[in-house]
């Protein structure tokens, strides 16, 4: 399989060297685009779907920290290039797969590389699984944390938040758990099963709301009790749909 590479960076030298380097030596990247800005990438995400976005961090009229809050929820694995060491920390919490410092080294941009396909390829196993397992007349889906799988059922989750680029399940009778993996790839997943996204940051097992509240900015009621913010943009969607 092939994956698709968005490359960001202000300067064009840094995006046509990194480019050379991924055709040169990463024949896993089979698509690459550029921006040389975080405005301009927002709008590639949208239109390309990337599967990894090389991302450096130090731009003019935005930085890459400020790409990724304005992109809500991520879709994509992230890799920081940038001539800086002192952001690592901060990168963690974006849950990048890797961090590399320009000059980039190809040894490192391999592994870089080589992390993304594991990863990526991990997922698509769960995937498969969950898929199988949806279909099924119990309808459960595998949800892989970090020291298990959990076999739940569909029908016993209730919303799904977005941590970053993790996911946050919240089921009935059980202990919230956190997943790797961002909530557009799960909305994808349980595409099929009544769930909806309120927000960039919530998706929600229509079975389980017990009442739209149009107050207050509008909001559900879920049956465990909390309370999922419904984005602007959603609202006229819900009118017509509950008129």
């Amino acid at each position: 399989m092939k994956y698709h590479a968005l490359l960001i960076d202000d300067e064009e030298g840094n995006r046509e060297l990194l480019t050379r380097l991924l055709e040169q030596h990463c024949p896993g990247i089979g698509f690459i685009d550029q921006a040389a800005s975080a405005t301009e990438a927002l709008d590639k995400i949208q239109l390309t779907k990337p599967d990894v976005v090389f991302l450096d961090i130090e731009m003019p009229g935005g930085s890459g920290f400020d790409f990724l809050n304005e992109a809500g929820g991520i879709d994509f694995k992230i890799i920081f290039v940038t001539a800086y060491d002192s952001y690592a920390l901060r990168a963690i919490k974006y849950s990048a797969l890797d961090y590399l410092l320009k000059p980039v080294d190809p040894k490192e941009l391999i592994h870089a590389v080589e992390k993304l396909e594991e990863q990526i390829g991990q997922q698509e196993k769960i995937d498969l699984l969950s898929y199988n397992l949806s279909h099924d007349q119990d309808r459960r889906i595998a949800l892989a944390t970090q020291d298990e799988v959990i076999f739940a059922r569909v029908s016993d989750i209730i919303r799904l938040q977005a941590e970053a680029n993790y996911t946050k399940v919240f089921m009935e009778n059980e202990p919230p758990v956190l997943l790797s993996g961002n909530l557009g790839h799960f909305e994808k997943l349980l595409k099929d099963q009544r769930f909806y996204r309120t927000h960039q940051s919530h998706l929600v097992n229509m079975k389980h709301v017990r009442k739209y509240v149009k107050t207050e900015g509008g909001y559900f009621l879920m049956d465990d009790g909390s309370q999922v913010p419904i984005a602007r943009m959603k609202r006229d969607e819900l009118k017509r749909l509950f008129t």
